[in-house]
């Protein structure tokens, strides 16, 4: 065991040196207090009503699916959902996320929590060439806080101005160059941003920070369900798939923190990158069915999939060693992880 530890924790020494793609799911947000799926579905039944007669039939089916379920996806998914409902949604969706955003954005600042993200990328930029990427299903600002504790500059599409306007060639400019700055970082929101708005005059902006959505726009976040498939053939997120889609193509490999592997979206590009022998590092409190379904069964070859056991040790899933637990140990925990990474 000793001997195929060592090689393990060689291995994922290696392919993280080699400055993987970083791929950041829900499971990285759960250490900030950011909402789950659960929680989320449950603020929803309880703090929305409609005046309106169908509307408010709708959302009971709503209600009744989620009780069912208890999944906020398959719930969204069975309902095509008005315009009204969806837009109601949406924004009780923003205020929820918003509010523990704020939260841990005071915490952060005030150092009350430890951040291990900005040290990743502090450690990337370092050694990258100065270029840094991340694709995320995530709303939240978390990728953008470690960025500018990284000192580094992000590129999201957007200027990054006290009102910033969407562009789909920013990212074309060397900003990693620009002085005053350790380096540039790439974050690809999938799902939107709690920072993105459209104005009724369907102009897309970004409005850093805000405590509240802005009078005559609507959040640019794409909820589970349905909706998204619609809503994301639109920019932003026409320009944000083409580049989150060209870095999967283009990365030396991934290390996916929190990410199940449930999103339409990012998980194909991943799996046909992995089976073209790309190697992939997973780490996550609880691996799910669909992660070792996308990766163990696919029979990829090159994967280190790490999470929780028995409350106290990690268990490692190896496509050359196979499986087994090291005792005492949490290396599916970003800081954990990262002290094996950095000496």
């Amino acid at each position: 065991m000793n001997k195929e530890k060592e090689a393990v924790l060689k291995q994922l020494q290696t392919w993280t040196n080699n400055i993987p793609l970083i791929v950041l799911g829900s499971g990285a947000s759960v250490p900030f207090k950011l909402p789950s799926m659960w929680t989320l579905g449950d603020f929803l039944k309880s703090s929305i009503s409609f005046t309106d007669s169908n509307d408010q039939a709708q959302f009971e089916k709503f209600k009744d699916e989620f009780d069912k379920t208890g999944d906020l996806e398959k719930t969204l998914t069975k309902l095509q959902l008005r315009t009204n409902v969806l837009a109601e949604i949406v924004d009780k969706t923003w205020e929820l996320v918003n509010e523990s955003d704020l939260k841990a954005y005071e915490k952060i600042i005030n150092k009350e929590i430890e951040f291990p993200l900005a040290e990743l990328l502090k450690y990337f930029l370092d050694t990258a060439g100065k270029k840094v990427s991340v694709v995320t299903t995530n709303y939240d600002r978390l990728a953008e806080y470690a960025t500018s504790l990284a000192k580094a500059i992000v590129c999201s599409g957007y200027a990054q101005s006290h009102i910033g306007h969407f562009s789909n060639n920013i990212q074309s400019n060397n900003l990693a160059s620009l002085n005053g700055y350790k380096g540039q970082v790439n974050i690809w929101k999938v799902h939107g941003s709690l920072d993105w708005f459209k104005s009724n005059e369907d102009e897309n902006i970004q409005l850093p920070l805000r405590q509240s959505i802005p009078k005559d726009y609507r959040p640019l976040i794409v909820t589970p369900g349905l909706s998204k498939y619609s809503e994301t053939h639109n920019e932003p997120y026409r320009t944000i798939f083409t580049q989150a889609d060209s870095e999967i193509e283009n990365a030396n490999g991934f290390l996916c923190i929190g990410y199940g592997f449930n999103d339409t979206h990012v998980q194909p590009k991943l799996i046909e990158q992995i089976k073209n022998n790309k190697p992939i590092v997973v780490i996550t409190k609880e691996l799910t069915e669909k992660t070792k379904q996308s990766i163990i069964d696919n029979k990829c070859q090159k994967y280190l999939l790490i999470e929780e056991a028995n409350y106290k040790d990690t268990k490692i899933y190896s496509s050359k060693f196979g499986e087994f637990v090291i005792e005492d140990t949490s290396y599916w925990e970003l800081g954990e992880y990262l002290k094996l990474i950095i000496s």
